[in-house]
């Protein structure tokens, strides 16, 4: 009997011989007209697209009715998950999130069909983009969702103990059948991290930029068999628009994830998945602007091919990074080994579609026409162009960064990761430059600007960005890079408005690229405040006692149960009056086998307060108290004044530590007594095994009175960059001697105050509108250029 997941597997494989078929029969009709070879093209298109959304709606229909019995559904879904998270888990695994994304390209390639029609591109843009649809739905042949769990998990399934001699993988299968029809089933469920309604909106936006990616890429490879070196760039531009739109959604939205749900505190870690999605964006930007120049004088034709096939190849070797298995030990999101099937069909799928564009754009070289630049460096073009060569060396950092473990593997043996302080190092200074072009690109003439009107036009914003840079020095910033870039991002900001306001008076269907340059300048300084005048502190709360901390009376009041066996942790806030509840959520997860924890944040206009539970501590005679300290500050606790003076070294191994290996770390406290006459000297130590588990060693003290403390560290979090921010955590035993304790119910906390972070939403905002005006005209345009050719 066939099951209705055999035959989603038979329509994959159909759907991956139509559009093979497709990219065929349009490959054939693009010199010589076939008489009906275009029509039997675009039927197996539309075939493939017809087989794919059938497979896709069977997969769907087997999560939806918890047919456990696909490996599928039982890993990534479970019967008590609601409705949106139950359709969310279609795409939480390789397997759906490949079908996902082939989908979504089909999908787009229907409205591409049509469009390239139009213009005369059809069998030559078709050709290459169906040739990328056959790729993905090899993927799903190789990696197929529709697999039955005794048909992945054969060994695990089957009674322990080892298998006879002799006994055939058919009777293992069977014997697996027999297991699984036996005994009802329930599946292992949804990763935590992903029951998030974020998980309902953002990875379709990140899919459908990815799709989208491939059409400019095919719009490049089609114009180089045509030998159309320069017209090709208008009916792409709406497409590059709309794919850097969709991915910036989809970048904006996983960075407000992260925010929202992590706990760590910020919104951008420089994780490879993070950075799989960014790459590609800052290439599609970069070739937006260079068409740009092509269009107004025709310059940077091999450039724009480049740049452009760029793009996509730059979704393939992402893919290939995070779901190849390479990176499953430095990164917390890269997928597990997928097989080796998988890891040799991405890098030929690669190795294939680098092949073809580097080929033909090698190959045609000598034929296309070379554009004396004629304009000189006081003008837009000449800013467009390096602030799009920034950008592209921004990907390029970045790209060598998330390539890391590749590049140490090859040359040291062994796998390891950049700190984070490398993609700050790298890309500050070219952020700078960004911002900086920006602002001046918009104050330029095309060609060529006259020098006093020129100088003229900077006094304003730059006037404007001196006064902003002040203001950022007086709240206490003294570092320089951080100040440049405070005030290019300040000029920026002030040069576009001005001009934008003229935009907006005169035609504002043209105000998209300033509108997006708004954006990054609102966004850079929100990055700013945001991240380097933030404060953090780790608080100790105790049932019913009330800290202040960070301007804000905090008290916590107790948990409660919520839904599915969470527990919410109710903070109350107070400051000027005002009181306010924070309720961050612990719960233990059967599906990590441990303690998760998700943060609560309070959203003010000029600040967030972000609350991010650490621990819930019962203490039986409550005579444990932490506190965090700063380097150079003190605390008094339970009769004494603990200060930090000083990381201890002279035992740190560092050559052992950035390798992973075993190392010492000491942390230098001096604690004194009221009477000031019995202050001592403590080195309380974090040591470190080759395993990676820490160790932190009690250390007592005695104070004058006979009474002993106990002393231990808890958490250490230097910071290379400003090291007088560097804080440590430290746990200290009370002597049962000293009186007025009970039982104790704390909660421990890491508090944070975001300064203007909604600088960051309101500039990514503002960005999209931006897409969203450029793309409007693009598409305006495009149209405009059918009807004149027809």
């Amino acid at each position: 009997m066939m099951t209705v997941g055999i035959v989603g597997a038979i329509l994959i494989k159909i759907s991956f011989v139509a559009a093979l078929v497709a990219a065929f029969l349009y490959y054939r009709n693009q010199n010589v007209v076939v008489l009906g070879g275009i029509a039997l093209a675009r039927n197996s298109y539309h075939l493939s697209v017809l087989g794919l959304v059938s497979a896709a709606s069977i997969l769907l229909y087997l999560i939806l009715t918890h047919q456990f019995q696909y490996a599928y559904v039982w890993n990534y879904s479970s019967s008590d998950l609601p409705l949106s998270l139950l359709i969310s888990s279609f795409y939480a695994g390789q397997e759906g999130s490949f079908t996902l994304w082939a989908l979504f390209t089909a999908l787009i390639g229907l409205f591409l069909l049509q469009y390239s029609a139009r213009k005369g591109y059809e069998p030559y843009v078709m050709s290459i983009y169906s040739l990328i649809v056959s790729f993905l739905m090899l993927m799903l042949v190789v990696k197929n969702p529709f697999a039955f769990i005794w048909e992945a998990f054969p060994s695990d399934l089957v009674q322990s103990g080892p298998i006879p001699p002799g006994t055939s993988n058919i009777v293992m299968l069977d014997e697996a059948r027999q297991i699984w029809a036996r005994y009802p089933l329930e599946g292992k469920g949804l990763n935590p991290l992903l029951q998030n309604y974020w998980m309902v909106i953002h990875p379709q936006i990140l899919f459908v930029g990815f799709a989208a990616m491939a059409v400019p890429y095919a719009h490049a490879v089609a114009a180089l068999m045509k030998r159309d070196y320069t017209s090709w760039i208008r009916p792409a531009t709406p497409w590059l628009v709309f794919g850097s739109m969709m991915l910036g959604a989809g970048i904006i939205l996983g960075g407000y994830w992260a925010y929202e749900t992590l706990g760590w505190g910020g919104f951008w870690g420089w994780d490879p998945v993070e950075n799989s999605s960014l790459v590609p964006w800052l290439l599609s930007v970069a070739a937006i602007h260079t068409t740009l120049i092509q269009r107004k004088s025709g310059a940077y034709v091999k450039t724009n091919f480049f740049l452009s096939m760029l793009t996509f190849l730059a979704v393939l070797y992402s893919t290939f990074l995070t779901r190849s298995g390479v990176l499953g030990e430095t990164s917390v999101h890269s997928f597990v080994d997928p097989g080796m099937w998988v890891y040799w069909l991405l890098l030929g799928c690669l190795a294939l579609f680098a092949s073809i564009g580097v080929g033909l754009l090698l190959l045609r070289r000598r034929e296309m026409p070379t554009v004396q630049i004629e304009y000189s460096v006081y003008s837009r073009e000449f800013a467009i162009f390096l602030g799009a060569m920034a950008l592209v060396f921004v990907a390029l950092f970045v790209t060598i960064g998330t390539s890391s473990p590749i590049i140490t593997t090859i040359l040291k043996g062994k796998a390891s990761a950049v700190e984070m302080n490398y993609y700050v190092q790298t890309n500050l200074p070219l952020g700078i430059a960004i911002a900086l072009l920006s602002g001046i690109g918009q104050l330029l003439w095309w060609r060529s600007s006259q020098s006093p009107s020129f100088l003229k036009s900077l006094a304003l914003p730059a006037a404007l960005a001196i006064i902003t840079t002040v203001a950022v020095l007086f709240f206490g910033s003294e570092e320089p890079m951080i100040l440049l870039f405070t005030f290019c991002s300040a000029f920026s900001l002030f040069a576009n408005l001005r001009l934008g306001y003229s935009i907006y008076m005169g035609n504002p269907k043209y105000a998209g690229g300033v509108l997006a340059h708004i954006g990054i300048a609102i966004m850079f300084l929100g990055f700013v405040t945001s991240e380097r005048y933030d404060e953090t502190r780790t608080l100790s709360l105790a049932r019913g006692k009330t800290v202040e901390a960070l301007g804000y009376r905090v008290t916590y009041l107790g948990y409660e149960p919520t839904e599915r066996e969470k527990y919410a942790f109710n903070v109350e806030v107070e400051r000027e009056g005002k009181k306010h509840i924070v309720s961050p959520t612990m719960y233990h997860s059967e599906f990590t086998r441990g303690l998760m924890r998700h943060p609560d944040l309070l959203n003010f206009l000029s600040r967030d307060l972000y609350v991010a539970p650490l621990s819930l501590e019962e203490s039986e005679d409550g005579r444990e108290r932490r506190f965090e300290l700063s380097k150079g500050t003190d605390v008094a606790e339970a009769g004494l004044r603990i200060a930090f003076e000083d990381f201890d070294l002279s035992n740190m191994d560092k050559t052992s530590a950035a390798e992973g290996g075993a190392f010492q770390l000491g942390v230098r406290l001096s604690v004194d007594e009221p009477t000031g006459q019995h202050k001592k000297k403590l080195t309380l130590l974090m040591i470190n095994s080759r395993a990676g588990e820490p160790r932190f060693p009690i250390v007592p003290y005695t104070s004058s009175q006979q009474r002993l403390y106990e002393f231990r560290l808890v958490r250490i979090a230097p910071d290379q960059e400003n090291p007088t921010n560097s804080r440590v955590e430290i746990a200290m035993t009370i002597p049962a001697e000293i009186p007025g304790e009970g039982k104790a119910e704390t909660l421990v906390v890491e508090a944070s105050v975001k300064p203007l972070i909604n600088l960051v939403w309101l500039g990514t905002v503002t960005l999209l509108v931006g897409f969203v005006v450029t793309i409007t005209r693009r598409v305006r345009e495009a149209r405009l250029g059918s009807i004149v050719q027809e």
